[in-house]
């Protein structure tokens, strides 16, 4: 089989990078090549395509829709090749490559911290990219190929994207370490509903849920603060502005060292789900394979430690779910 191609991958690397920066002489700084030979090489490209793939402005450059469509292709190819290159070296026995993680604002310091400081140890030549985003806006992500793995909340079916159960988590009250609240060994929801809370926006899960809740007690959630960095939601708390709900394992540190109190909200108690979302049409690759056992791993660490209050939810087949062969491509309906 013989291929005829009109572009080559230096083109389409040069092309990438000035979408990226969105002009020429930042793209010519990046690459370390001189701005007439990039502009030549688009040309050229543009001639072999009979397309404009960029729209010149004062200020730089803006894909066209031809423009648009070949850089979402030009990032499938070069991912493939990367895959490509990892997948042939895993053949040796060394696992490379480049991989980009997806967690929650709200997932623990200490969780996140142990899964890249494990990672890194084990699998050095592996490149890990790290991106913080709200639960929906990672399974998008991890939907168009932006994210090859995630840590999100599980919100049931999605049909371009595969999740394999990981914990179910307890939610609590967290409070300020002073007042006749933080001296409580339990607190009803019903009870929390009725308190001033600072919550992230209507989009996030975690608001989803309390609003929910609400709905069922026939009450009005009190928003004291809305915000959705959490860093900043437990701080407010801790300086006594409002309560919030998060799990335990979010707050372990603060916890230990008495910045804030969680109080284990029951009557009934408040659960949520943790699942890894991985693209449903893209067989893993072996760096995500890896992981996914190092998450899974320091989920189980952390639960038989008592950092993280919650329940496993996968069993030792886990792994095989993630790489099952049989689910590339299908769509649930």
């Amino acid at each position: 089989m013989s291929f005829q191609l009109k572009i080559d991958l230096r083109q389409l690397n040069t092309f990438l990078t000035i979408a990226k920066v969105g002009s020429f002489s930042r793209a010519s700084e990046k690459l370390f090549v001189a701005q007439p030979a990039l502009s030549r090489q688009i040309r050229l490209m543009e001639e072999a395509l009979n397309a404009e793939v960029f729209v010149r402005h004062g200020r730089g450059v803006v894909l066209t829709v031809a423009g648009e469509l070949l850089y979402e292709k030009a990032m499938t190819i070069f991912q493939d090749i990367e895959r490509t290159q990892a997948a042939v070296a895993a053949i040796s026995g060394e696992v490379t490559g480049q991989i980009v993680l997806g967690m929650l604002p709200t997932a623990a310091d200490a969780f996140s911290g142990s899964i890249i400081e494990e990672y890194r140890r084990k699998y050095p030549r592996v490149r890990l990219s790290v991106k913080s985003a709200m639960s929906g806006t990672l399974q998008q992500m991890v939907s168009q190929h932006r994210v090859d793995l995630a840590v999100t909340y599980n919100h049931g079916k999605h049909k371009h994207v595969q999740q394999t159960p990981l914990i179910e988590e307890r939610l609590y009250l967290i409070c300020p370490p002073s007042g006749d609240i933080a001296m409580r060994q339990s607190i009803s929801l019903e009870e929390v509903l009725d308190l001033p809370l600072v919550m992230p926006e209507e989009k996030h899960g975690l608001r989803e849920l309390m609003e929910k809740e609400a709905v069922k007690h026939q009450k009005k959630l009190q928003l004291a603060i809305e915000v959705n960095a959490w860093p900043l939601m437990t701080d407010l708390v801790k300086r006594g502005l409002g309560y919030t709900v998060l799990s335990h394992a979010s707050v372990y540190e603060m916890v230990a060292r008495k910045e804030v109190v969680a109080i284990p909200i029951d009557a009934p108690e408040l659960h949520r789900s943790l699942a890894i979302v991985t693209p449903r049409d893209l067989p893993p690759s072996l760096a995500t394979l890896k992981l996914a056992e190092v998450i899974i791993s320091q989920v189980t660490l952390q639960v038989a430690d008592g950092i993280w209050k919650g329940r496993p939810l996968f069993n030792k087949n886990a792994l095989d779910s993630i790489s099952a062969p049989s689910d590339y491509g299908l769509a649930e309906t």
